[in-house]
């Protein structure tokens, strides 16, 4: 099951030596995106506020419970 969120955040941290722009999403949660066009450390600095949408998903895996009073 999976849903993508689309969240304005603060960026506290622009990182181009690790690729990467560390942000505050509206709930304190703090996302380390990865940057794949250097292009975007031209724009995006620390204290500017930026949109971004990621995927949320999980996975579960169900099995019958053995039956009662079977033996093993």
């Amino acid at each position: 099951v999976g849903r993508q969120v689309t969240i304005v955040a603060d960026v506290i941290d622009v990182s181009p030596a690790n690729k990467t722009i560390t942000v505050k999403g509206p709930k304190g949660n703090v996302f380390e995106l990865d940057v794949k066009n250097p292009d975007h450390f031209k724009v995006v600095k620390k204290g500017d506020q930026i949109e971004t949408t990621y995927t949320e998903a999980i996975a579960v895996s169900l099995e019958p419970a053995p039956k009662q009073g079977a033996k093993k």
